[in-house]
């Protein structure tokens, strides 16, 4: 009986009564020892089950239409039309290879069970029907391949088919567009998105790399393995796809895990161009931000990797000094990137060069918070000195700041104050070194 158990469960899954009817009969069939009864109603019911699949799939689908159109003049006359139904649903790619053979098996051992045939049919060989079919077929709907993908791609001319650029956004209707595609369409999608992207039409061009930067964002390691194969392995050759590259590689750093060598060095020298067109002053939020790429592949694969295989991307990046504070905190964990960003903090804010001082000024209120989450009291105070040497080449920028005793960093302020009352030694070397002449007490009295 452990065997009609398992049948009732798989029988739950199917969503159709009708079809439910027919497999509960041949349950009954089972349990009574007649096998052969049970073989040709599963039959019955598996063909009957995907015939009425395509009739309700017809309407909004032409391939589906089209085997409809060719098959039901023969069920309706009551002939065979089971072969001739998975042959037009293989040649549609509504169905594989795979599930042609499957069908086309079930229905040899269907023929077998109901003709004289000197076949003998077990319960082994009826349970094994019973669960093929409702596992494979009756259980999901009936999976689109080709005529889904073509469906999407279709549309991505559409003016309107992601309506913004947010990623969060793109994610929902991609997900929406892919909830029936099995997976063994999404070599095929991720085909005719980079052919998309390829094309001539700028629309279904911009679509198409948002669609697969949605897909890339999954961070599916199926999915990771058709774009390595599929677009950095195949396509890095071109320059043209430098920001593509990018993006993707902020959306999945794991794409980078594991390259061939040669696809490694095409990666990073378009990795390297795409920073120097675009530089760091995009916004940060934006996937083509440089350092935005950078801290993806830090957070997801280490600094020790970053390092190691893109050395001359991450030089560029550190010594351009990005100023975002999400980048800052995307370092935090990075104790030699970090260090390096910080130099070229100190030596911005101390330059003698206004349009060097006056920027870095201009944003370090911004930066209060995570830089004063991960630096040493003695190097907020470094930091500290840094900006009213700044100002002490009347920059307007640190003036601001030391003139309104660091008000504006509050959180360094306060570690630069615990420094300095901690080692007067130390701070006043500090000070000395930085070029200013104060002493210490007069340091603490005119900025703090």
């Amino acid at each position: 009986m452990a065997g009609l158990t398992d049948m009732e469960e798989l029988l739950a899954t199917v969503p159709e009564s009708e079809i439910r009817d027919y497999l509960r009969e041949a349950m009954v069939c089972y349990g009574a020892g007649a096998y052969r009864g049970c073989v040709v109603l599963v039959h019955t019911a598996l063909f009957e089950g995907l015939r009425q699949r395509l009739l309700a799939l017809a309407p909004v689908n032409s391939a589906a239409k089209a085997v409809s159109a060719a098959i039901e003049p023969l069920a309706s006359a009551q002939k065979v039309f089971e072969l001739s139904l998975v042959q037009q649903m293989k040649t549609a790619a509504i169905i594989t290879q795979l599930e042609a053979d499957i069908l086309e098996q079930l229905n040899k051992q269907r023929n077998k069970a109901a003709h004289p045939s000197g076949h003998k049919v077990t319960a082994e060989e009826a349970r094994f029907v019973f669960s093929e079919a409702i596992q494979k077929f009756l259980s999901k709907p009936i999976r689109q391949t080709s005529v889904l993908v073509q469906n999407i791609v279709d549309r991505l001319d559409g003016p309107n088919f992601f309506p913004g650029s947010q990623l969060g956004d793109i994610k929902l209707i991609v997900d929406q567009e892919t909830e029936n595609l099995d997976a063994a369409a999404m070599p095929q999608l991720i085909a005719k998105l980079l052919g998309a992207i390829e094309g001539a039409q700028p629309d279904a061009a911009k679509n198409a790399r948002r669609f697969l930067l949605a897909l890339a964002n999954r961070k599916e390691p199926s999915i990771r393995a058709l774009i390595v194969k599929q677009f950095l392995d195949a396509k890095t050759a071109d320059d043209t796809h430098a920001t593509l590259v990018s993006t993707l590689t902020t959306s999945d750093p794991r794409l980078l895990d594991g390259l061939k060598p040669g696809t490694r060095v095409r990666v990073r020298a378009l990795l390297l161009a795409h920073a120097q067109t675009v530089g760091v002053a995009v916004p940060y939020v934006e996937l083509r931000n440089p350092a935005h790429v950078l801290a993806a592949i830090v957070a997801e694969l280490g600094e020790a990797f970053a390092t190691g295989n893109y050395k001359e991307f991450v030089d560029w990046i550190l010594e351009q000094g990005p100023q975002a504070p999400e980048f800052v905190t995307a370092l935090a964990g990075a104790p030699g990137l970090f260090g390096r960003l910080f130099a070229h903090y100190l030596a911005r804010a101390s330059s003698s060069q206004w349009d060097i001082s006056n920027p870095f000024a201009a944003g370090a209120p911004a930066l209060d918070a995570p830089l004063s989450n991960i630096v040493s009291d003695e190097e907020a105070f470094r930091l500290v000195v840094a900006i009213a040497r700044g100002a002490d080449w009347n920059g307007f920028g640190p003036l601001e700041l030391a003139n309104a005793r660091f008000a504006a960093l509050p959180g360094l302020k306060a570690k630069a104050v615990t420094f300095a009352g901690a080692d007067s030694a130390g701070a006043l070397q500090h000070i000395q070194q930085a070029g200013l002449t104060d002493t210490l007490a007069d340091f603490v009295a005119t900025y703090f």
